[in-house]
């Protein structure tokens, strides 16, 4: 997963130095198409409200382990570009909820768009929950 995040940092940075104000990733470009629940769910972020008014690049931390967040965000904000890309989110559900999953977790396709100053600013779950 790092490796695409290398790739798409040059692009990023090519559009920027070219004028571009927004990047917009591809689906799955980040986790790659070979994955199940099950394996891609160590690399999923608990993905907050944009309105708790998070700059990932400055507090990595604030919402726990989130190191594609954190790099998403420095690289919109070092390259003052509005960055959009799909990730990953998981959110705890209570187990003796019919609908919770086996590993207490719901786990949504996203997307997030993070703004010049690295401030994540969108998030939509694309699709319904996925158990």
């Amino acid at each position: 997963m790092n490796e695409n995040i290398d790739i798409l940092e040059t692009a990023i940075k090519q559009a920027a130095e070219q004028g571009a104000r927004i990047i917009v990733t591809p689906e799955d470009a980040l986790y790659g198409w070979k994955f199940t629940r099950e394996t891609v769910f160590p690399y999923l972020e608990d993905i907050p409200d944009p309105q708790v008014n998070w700059i990932p690049c400055q507090d990595p931390h604030r919402f726990g382990h989130t190191p594609v967040q954190a790099r998403l965000s420095c690289l919109a904000k070092d390259n003052s570009i509005y960055v959009l890309a799909n990730l990953g989110d998981k959110k705890p559900c209570n187990s003796r909820d019919s609908t919770c999953p086996p590993n207490g977790y719901f786990q949504y396709n996203t997307n997030v768009v993070y703004n010049t100053e690295g401030k994540l600013v969108a998030r939509y779950h694309k699709v319904g929950k996925s158990h």
